[in-house]
């Protein structure tokens, strides 16, 4: 299912976006005292399988979709005192606290794809590789973004990470791929539930536009890091299952993170990992 060892250190992502409503006025040339849902609305109208009554909020392209929200969950492999632990950092563009009324897009995927290039990390993602992967492209081509070190590929498979082979490299693992071949498809918070792990806990992905439209960044990060979290601990169970690190190194791998969580959860500002540690029952 894996060929590879796992790659240290390895980097857990997840995006969250919403249509552009700037692009809308300029693709449709609507006029400039268009307000941002009536430039959003307009998307919405224009997207394939729109109904006002069944389905008035269709599924968006990737090009005509806003990123404002990158997190990430990175994990590296550490020893103290010659004992083997796993270390993790949880990240988000913008970071927490944010109390702005804006996201730069493009200052947000420039910085997260110039991380990725400098410090070469594996990543591993749910439906990444259809979605999170393209949005960031597309949405980087929009904003003349330059990411040389993101984009270098080797000549052979064996030669080098790539993350755009995700058939031959697992430089970039979407997990999704790996439980389904395009039927049947698992949704993240319903395997997330059935493997008895907290899964979405505050919203769920439908709700990030009105989150967006009343300026609620900070619920979006939050959301946004949950799923990172959740994913971590899905690939965690598939590298078990896999037979990557030892039965003793698993359920130590475990109680590294809920430790992790635990530290980050007596911070005042982190109410959303109290909350997902409350709904996690690791023994």
């Amino acid at each position: 299912m894996l060929k590879n060892d796992i790659h240290d250190p390895t980097w857990f992502f997840d995006l969250e976006w919403v249509p552009d409503a700037a692009g809308a006025v300029r693709l449709y040339e609507l006029p400039p005292e268009t307000t941002e849902l009536e430039a959003i609305q307009k998307i919405w109208e224009e997207t394939k399988g729109y109904d006002v009554e069944k389905c008035p909020r269709p599924f968006v392209k990737y090009l005509f979709s806003r990123v404002v929200s990158i997190a990430f969950l990175s994990r590296r492999i550490a020893f103290k005192d010659g004992e083997r632990c796993v270390e993790f950092g949880l990240h988000s563009l913008p970071k927490l606290p944010y109390e702005h009324q804006d996201v730069d897009e493009a200052e947000i995927i420039g910085q997260f794809l110039h991380y990725i290039g400098v410090r070469d990390p594996a990543l591993v993602g749910y439906n990444s590789a259809e979605s999170d992967m393209q949005v960031l492209i597309q949405r980087a081509l929009v904003h003349e973004i330059r990411a040389e070190e993101f984009c270098v590929r080797p000549n052979k498979p064996w030669e080098g990470r790539d993350y755009f082979d995700s058939r031959n490299s697992e430089a970039h693992l979407d997990i999704l791929k790996r439980l389904s071949g395009g039927a049947m498809t698992p949704k993240l918070n319903d395997l997330a539930r059935l493997c008895n792990f907290p899964g979405k806990i505050d919203a769920n992905g439908a709700q990030v536009v009105d989150m967006w439209l009343d300026r609620d960044i900070r619920s979006i990060v939050e959301y946004n890091q949950i799923d990172t979290l959740n994913t971590y601990l899905i690939w965690l169970r598939l590298i078990n299952f896999c037979g990557k690190v030892t039965e003793e190194e698993y359920y130590a791998e475990q109680e590294d993170f809920h430790a992790f969580l635990t530290k980050l959860a007596n911070d005042t500002e982190n109410g959303h990992i109290r909350r997902f540690l409350a709904k996690w029952d690791i023994h």
